[in-house]
Order: structure tokens, then C-alpha cells, then sequence
């Protein structure tokens, strides 16, 4: 079991079976804290066959080499970080994935999940994943024929391969609410139990930065999310505190998160711009560096 020292107090982490357990009667001193992110999300590749429009992913060929990526999360696992969540674009069309999952797995202790459309997690793919990997999320943004009309692609397959998950691999749902999705949620929830997802991750739609909802449809998520969030492990993005009441996946962003750009770039949040270049620059200096950022930001604010 790992152990993260945190502002909030020790927060211990069971990779095997997701269990997270926070002891907030030994609150840790800010100089004792540990310095990197509860998780971290690695954009692997910018590389994907589909174009769904909300997509805010670089549409470009960048992509990452294993080296890299295993030389940070190496950096990342001694600074404290739970776990590392691989994603794209496509993280299925990255170069020898499963490799990448099993070095991961066996030179740190962090836990390994991996974000994917589904459509390529075949039976040889998911063996490959099994043992290496703590949980993969797919997206499922609405029921058929809605999923259709935004993948291009059957939903049927997808819920085929997450039935090949069964028993092998946890597997979680995320969906993007927008104008479009925001209606279908009774309708989607029936599959999310169906399918017995150990979590469902609500993600407000991101443009250029900014939420699309409306106030109207932000009313409407949140009065969906206060009457169902008992039928499931309900979250939604922590940035859509303001709009929301909760419960979110993160508490405290500034501690808990950070995402690496498939063109190398660390940053505060996967749909941000710029960055801090981390070739050529220790995670723990570029950690610091855009912290410090951060905090030049909201001074000025």
C-alpha cells in the first residue's frame, strides 16, 4: 500500500483494488508534504481514428516515447504521486501500450489506469493489460443512437469489450454532458448498472477553456447529479465547482492533479494551454515552476 503525505493528512492507496483511505487526524505540515500530484494524467499520444466534436485534444501526430514516459513516472512515483491515468487521443493506438503498462507497474508503486473509447479492446489486447493496469475508464457519452451520432461507431462494440474486462480489469464510465448528452442520462444510467461500473465520471464539455452549459443546463446537471448520486459512485470535474455541488474527483487540484501534454508540456489541467517543458527539466523543477505560475496568476486575480 502506498502512502501520500498530504496538507489534509496520510493518504494511503491499495493499486489492486482502488481502495483509498485518508487519515485526517495527522494533518502534515506544508514542508513535510509530498510534492507531486495525488494523479497524474499522461496524454501518450495525440494519435485517434475517431473526431468527436467536443474533442478538445491537439489534433496533431505528437506522441510520446516510452522512455519518457516511464523516466517521469519514475520521478513521479519518488515524489509521492498515487497514480498515473494514460490517455490520448487513443492511448489503444499507442506503440506497445501493454509494454509501457507492465514497466510502469513493476519499477514504481503507483497505480496505472487507462481513459479509451473502447473500440479496440479486443481479447488480446485485454489480456495483455491484465495484472498491469488498476482500472480502465471508457467513454460513453449517451445511449444509442446518440453514441453513434457523436463516435461514428457502435456502441454495441464498446459494451462488448467492456464485458471482456469482467472479472480481469475494473472498469469505469466517463461522459461528456453537453447540450447534446445532458437529456440522456436516465437513459445511459440503466447500461452504467447494467454494466456494474465501479465509478461514473461526469465531465461538464470544455470549448477554448470555458464550459458550453448554460445556466438552465447547469441547473438540471446538478439537480440530476443531488438525486442520483447514491445510485452510483457519482463524480464530476473538480474546475465545475462553481457551477455544481458536488461530489467531485478531486478536492484540492493544486495538490491533486496535473496532466502531461503528448508534446511534453506539464500542465494544471489537460484542456490548458502552455505549459512548463519537462524535456530537459526534472518533474520535481517543473512541479515548482508552474506552481509558482500559478500563484503569480492569482495574485494578479
Amino acid at each position: 500500500m502506498k502512502v501520500r503525505r498530504e496538507s489534509r493528512g496520510l493518504h494511503f492507496y491499495e493499486r489492486e483494488n482502488g481502495l483509498h483511505v485518508l487519515f485526517d487526524e495527522c494533518p502534515i505540515p506544508t514542508h513535510e508534504c509530498d510534492e507531486g500530484p495525488a494523479v497524474t494524467s499522461i496524454a501518450l499520444t495525440n494519435i485517434c481514428d475517431l473526431s468527436c466534436p467536443f474533442c478538445y485534444a491537439p489534433k496533431s501526430r505528437h506522441t510520446l516515447s516510452t522512455d519518457e514516459v516511464v523516466g517521469w513516472c519514475r520521478e513521479l512515483a519518488a515524489l509521492g504521486t498515487l497514480e498515473v491515468a494514460l490517455g490520448g487521443g487513443e492511448p489503444t493506438l499507442y506503440p506497445n501500450l501493454p509494454e509501457l503498462c507492465r514497466t510502469i507497474w513493476s519499477e514504481t508503486n503507483m497505480g496505472v489506469s487507462i481513459t479509451t473509447h473502447g473500440q479496440h479492446l479486443g481479447n488480446e489486447l485485454v489480456n495483455a493489460l491484465a495484472g498491469s493496469v488498476s482500472l480502465i475508464r471508457i467513454s460513453i457519452d449517451a445511449p444509442e443512437p446518440h453514441y453513434s451520432l457523436i463516435r461514428r461507431r457502435p456502441l454495441q462494440i464498446a459494451v462488448e469489450n467492456v464485458r471482456r474486462l469482467a472479472g480481469r480489469i475494473p472498469f469505469a464510465v466517463n461522459t461528456v454532458i453537453n447540450r447534446a448528452t445532458l437529456p440522456y442520462l436516465d437513459e445511459l444510467a440503466i447500461l452504467v448498472r447494467e454494466l456494474a461500473a465501479v465509478d461514473w465520471l461526469l465531465l461538464p464539455e470544455v470549448r477554448s477553456g470555458e464550459f458550453t452549459l448554460t445556466d438552465l443546463e447547469w441547473q438540471a446537471l446538478d439537480r440530476w447529479i443531488r438525486e442520483h448520486r447514491f445510485d452510483f459512485e457519482l463524480r464530476t470535474a473538480a474546475e465545475a465547482a462553481g457551477h455544481l455541488s458536488g461530489p467531485f474527483l478531486f478536492e484540492n487540484m493544486s495538490e491533486d492533479y496535473a496532466h502531461i501534454s503528448a508534446d511534453g508540456y506539464l500542465r494544471r489541467r489537460s484542456y490548458a494551454n502552455g505549459g512548463v517543458p519537462l524535456r530537459g527539466n526534472t518533474v520535481l523543477n517543473a512541479l515548482r515552476e508552474l506552481r509558482r505560475d500559478q500563484a503569480a496568476m492569482n495574485r494578479k486575480s
